[in-house]
């Protein structure tokens, strides 16, 4: 049985893609899957932008097959806005759809990427 605490809180899908949010041990985990584009980045925004919600933020893209440089706005925005609270920001992907625009980009420094969740913990120390 799944603790509630692991269970996603909420889902969100559109034509492509979704994106699933839970919260476990004072870390908010976005899992995004399917296409990150122009047409997704507005409800993508919406959904998260409008309260981070937890000083530790990691969006999971390990399963992102494309996202565009409007959907990486987006994450850039979350990644600032916790920046300057004080939170923390990660992103969670292998994936050359999605690590390859971030170096490109030189975003690296703002928007961290790690191979696994676990490795964007430790990457921050004690919480």
């Amino acid at each position: 049985m799944t603790p509630d605490a692991a269970r996603p809180r909420q889902r969100f899908t559109g034509d492509g893609w979704s994106l699933e949010t839970h919260d476990a041990a004072g870390l908010r985990v976005h899992t995004l899957r399917g296409e990150f584009d122009f047409a997704v980045s507005p409800k993508l925004a919406d959904l998260l932008l409008e309260e981070p919600g937890a000083a530790r933020v990691v969006v999971d893209m390990a399963e992102v097959a494309y996202c565009d440089s409007s959907c990486l706005q987006v994450l850039l925005r979350l990644a600032r806005r916790l920046r300057a609270a004080g939170g923390r920001f990660a992103v969670v992907s292998a994936a050359p759809a999605v690590t390859r625009p971030i170096a490109l980009l030189g975003l690296g420094d703002v928007m961290p990427v790690h191979a696994a969740l676990e490795a964007a913990e430790a990457s921050w120390g004690a919480a």
